[in-house]
């Protein structure tokens, strides 16, 4: 297991009772290279050390990562003061491609939250303030909901704690081994 991935498995269990450890920021681009940065839910870690976030293909977010798979993630965790920013890069799992996985992470969501997968298309406007209705049945899978992997090719590590703080980075060499390098903060 490489370095960057026991520190990011001990600050999770440090901050499991802590919600907001479950969320970090995706930083994407569009086709023109304009930057967006949104707020996703991690929802596990592979073997293989990709991230998993789950989305809507009718979103900004599938569109920008279809135009350019690179993509970084910062994840703070203000209990233990450290920081990841993850350079990756992204690949959309869809019902169409792996029937299983995205039925397995479908599955894995409240009754709640995969209803907000049945309101409608993201980012189309809203006309009045009436609830928002559930349009389908939210015990299949919709075509439109998607798994992204975030293949990790780089990490840089922040632990603002202690004085001095202590910075690392982490990438693949030549052969896949993971090495680290200390860096001044």
């Amino acid at each position: 297991m490489p370095q960057w991935r026991q520190g990011l498995t001990k600050s999770l269990h440090q901050t499991r009772s802590m919600p907001e450890s479950r969320y970090f920021q995706l930083a994407t681009v569009d086709g023109s290279g304009v930057p967006y940065c949104r707020t996703v839910v991690f929802r596990g870690i592979t073997d293989d050390n990709q991230l998993v976030v789950i989305s809507d293909t009718r979103s900004d977010k599938y569109d920008q990562l279809g135009q350019n798979s690179h993509s970084q993630v910062c994840w703070y965790f203000s209990k233990t003061r450290e920081q990841y920013r993850f350079s990756c890069t992204a690949t959309i799992i869809t019902l169409h491609q792996d029937a299983d996985l995205v039925t397995q992470h479908w599955n894995k969501l409240s009754d709640a939250g995969k209803k907000q997968f049945l309101w409608g298309e993201p980012g189309t406007p809203r006309n009045d303030g009436s609830a928002l209705q559930v349009e389908g049945d939210f015990g299949v899978v919709p075509p439109h909901f998607c798994v992204i992997m975030l293949a990790i090719d780089s990490v840089d590590y922040l632990n603002l704690r202690g004085n001095p703080q202590s910075r690392e980075w982490h990438q693949k060499d030549g052969n896949g081994n993971w090495v680290s390098q200390s860096l001044i903060p």
